[in-house]
């Protein structure tokens, strides 16, 4: 019996080995979306109107996240959390995203300290003034807050933006929040990207709350994580029927 159990147990680490789950794949969509607007025509959209910015903070902070899933330490998962927050900020176009961009860089930069400063001393922060309960609790919590501030980029834009677009529009091409943000109601792109993140979103969070703590370290559901081939296929087709319809 008792080989039995190890060999199940072992199964289970092997099958987690890569740990494949909501952290990779905001890594590969964060990635993506980094590289893509660090192409010549992103730099060429971008200088023609700069308020494209608020995509450079999009993919900082979805890395950002994704790599913290993979580090369970609270403050740094507490810092992911600050990161996080820079999403509603941006995708509600109260601020301008070039600032906006220095501000997610420099909590990315203090995430990646706080990690090596843990690393090299050994031990992480605030874990002599929390219980291993609270530990897990702030570990599990913060992360299932980034991905509900992620969801954010899609509810800000369909629910806060999109109905309010054309009545701006019509007060000029840089009134209210079109100060920092550019018109996207006609983004087929943006429109297929925000719907499936919304989906992926949900569907991570009920992955978590299937999984719990995860004190055994069972393999994480995979929906999640090939969820998120669909947000960038879809997104790459719908910007093909764009170019192929009414164009950029």
């Amino acid at each position: 019996m008792s080989e039995e159990k190890n060999s199940k147990i072992e199964e289970q680490i092997n099958q987690n080995k890569y740990l494949v789950g909501p952290g990779l794949g905001l890594i590969i969509i964060g990635l993506s979306y980094l590289v893509w607007w660090l192409m010549p025509f992103a730099f060429d959209a971008f200088f023609v109107d700069m308020r494209w910015a608020h995509n450079w903070v999009y993919a900082i902070v979805i890395l950002n996240v994704g790599i913290a899933w993979y580090y369970k330490s609270p403050l740094s998962r507490i810092i992911a959390v600050f990161q996080a927050f820079m999403l509603p900020v941006t995708a509600s176009g109260s601020f301008d995203t070039i600032i906006l961009t220095y501000v997610s860089t420099f909590i990315a930069f203090l995430w990646v300290l706080t990690l090596l400063i843990e690393k090299i001393r050994g031990i992480e922060f605030l874990k002599e003034r929390c219980s291993l309960k609270t530990r897990n609790w702030i570990n599990l919590h913060t992360m299932v807050f980034t991905w509900i501030l992620i969801a954010h980029i899609s509810l800000v834009f369909l629910i806060g933006r999109l109905p309010l677009e054309n009545q701006l529009l019509g007060f000029g091409t840089y009134a209210g929040y079109l100060a920092n943000l550019p018109p996207e109601s006609l983004e087929f792109a943006t429109w297929a990207f925000d719907i499936t993140l919304l989906a992926w979103a949900a569907i991570v969070i009920y992955e978590q709350i299937k999984l719990g703590y995860n004190y055994k370290n069972k393999p994480w559901p995979k929906f999640g994580f090939w969820w998120v081939f669909v947000c960038m296929g879809s997104s790459l087709i719908a910007l093909l029927i764009q170019e192929l319809t009414i164009g950029f």
